[in-house]
């Protein structure tokens, strides 16, 4: 004859299973975070002073912003001076700009924000840049948005409606620049 275990026993077992799992998405989580802000601040430091040391003024760039459109510019002492091409929403950059664009991002790193789908999940947002290895600029800048499970309340949401989906969105693509040409 077979016994089966009282409920309370079986839902004990079935809540530390889920308290597992989540531990286990937690932590590799947190083991895949990306550099921290300090090391994206000296990052861009360090480009900044590698693009202020280059031995030109006048450049032709030609980018994607976001990546559906394309602009196509000569630049002289970071001002516009001809557009070629521009399907862009935006208005043409220059590598300042596109520094500063970096920078606007990247200003709040540490702010912690209700997920989309609620505050079951939050997120922090922040960028992610590649520099040209010669001249620094910017050649890639991606929008992260970093995501863990909200402990406050979490446990209330597990036995309501289970285990919240808080898997990283993919990285959005801000800008790439397609080509890079110095003139002068």
């Amino acid at each position: 004859m077979r016994t089966h275990s009282p409920i309370w026993m079986r839902r004990a077992a079935l809540v530390a299973v889920v308290v597992l799992a989540a531990s286990c998405v937690a932590a590799s989580m947190a083991s895949a975070r990306m550099a921290s802000a300090t090391v994206r601040a000296d990052a861009l430091r360090q480009a900044h002073r590698s693009w202020d040391s280059r031995p030109f003024v006048r450049y032709r760039m030609v980018l994607q912003a976001p990546s559906w459109c394309r602009m196509d510019m000569e630049i002289s002492n970071e001002q516009i001076a001809k557009v070629y091409e521009n399907s862009c929403p935006g208005a043409p950059k220059t590598v300042s700009d596109l520094f500063d664009f970096v920078r606007q991002l990247d200003s709040h790193p540490d702010t912690v924000y209700c997920a989309a789908d609620g505050c079951e999940c939050v997120e922090q947002r922040f960028v992610l840049a590649e520099y040209d290895a010669q001249f620094g600029f910017p050649r890639v800048i991606r929008a992260r948005r970093q995501r863990t499970a909200n402990l406050d309340g979490l446990w209330a949401y597990m036995l309501a409606r289970g285990l919240p989906n808080c898997l990283t969105p993919r990285d959005t693509e801000v800008v790439r620049v397609l080509s890079f040409q110095p003139l002068s």
